[in-house]
């Protein structure tokens, strides 16, 4: 019952601070926001660093699971997973109107200079990612369906970066041409 409570408060928790920002967003409008009584907050979480903590690793590891489930689709050869996930990411946030971005790329931006302990989640949770494309991007080298100039680390590493640089243009921008030049590039020069 704890750990369900925890996940809702952090599923609602994300929601928010993807629209305003961590620092944005109080421990009052997180409990009014999912129903949980005022003064539960610290039952659940020790501090809004440590709900922030938790947050980051929920997120992460929500994420991954959705990123899997393209990276690791059979009915494509890796190539095609990789570009299927971004051209399907891009439908969403111009669905959304350019907005929210990505949660850890937003974090990090304005969380890593606040704290180590935050700095050192968000960078785990973009590591995961980077496995992630890896080992698709690997499996992809070897059936000889994606460029095998540089290592499938750095490919993903790379991959990640560009995304995250490209989110972060699309939201200044309100346009989806910095998410269209990214996939255009990733298909013809990188992959």
């Amino acid at each position: 019952m704890k750990k369900d409570t925890v996940n809702n408060i952090l599923a609602i928790g994300a929601e928010l601070v993807l629209k305003k920002g961590y620092n944005n967003v109080g421990i009052q409008e997180i409990l009014d926001t999912a129903a949980i009584p005022k003064g539960s907050f610290y039952y659940y979480f020790k501090s809004k660093e440590d709900f922030g903590l938790q947050l980051i690793k929920y997120h992460s590891e929500h994420s991954i699971s959705i990123l899997d489930s393209y990276l690791k689709d059979d009915n494509l050869n890796p190539r095609e997973r990789i570009l299927v996930f971004f051209s399907k990411m891009r439908n969403l946030y111009v669905k959304n109107g350019f907005k929210e971005g990505c949660l850890l790329g937003n974090c990090s931006l304005e969380l890593s200079d606040q704290s180590e302990s935050l700095r050192t989640s968000i960078a785990s949770g973009l590591e995961l990612w980077d496995a992630s494309f890896e080992t698709c991007i690997g499996e992809g080298q070897e059936l000889g369906v994606i460029k095998k100039e540089k290592t499938s680390k750095d490919m993903a590493s790379f991959i990640i970066s560009g995304w995250e640089g490209s989110l972060l243009r699309m939201k200044s921008s309100r346009s989806s041409k910095s998410i269209d030049v990214y996939i255009e590039f990733l298909d013809e020069y990188i992959l």
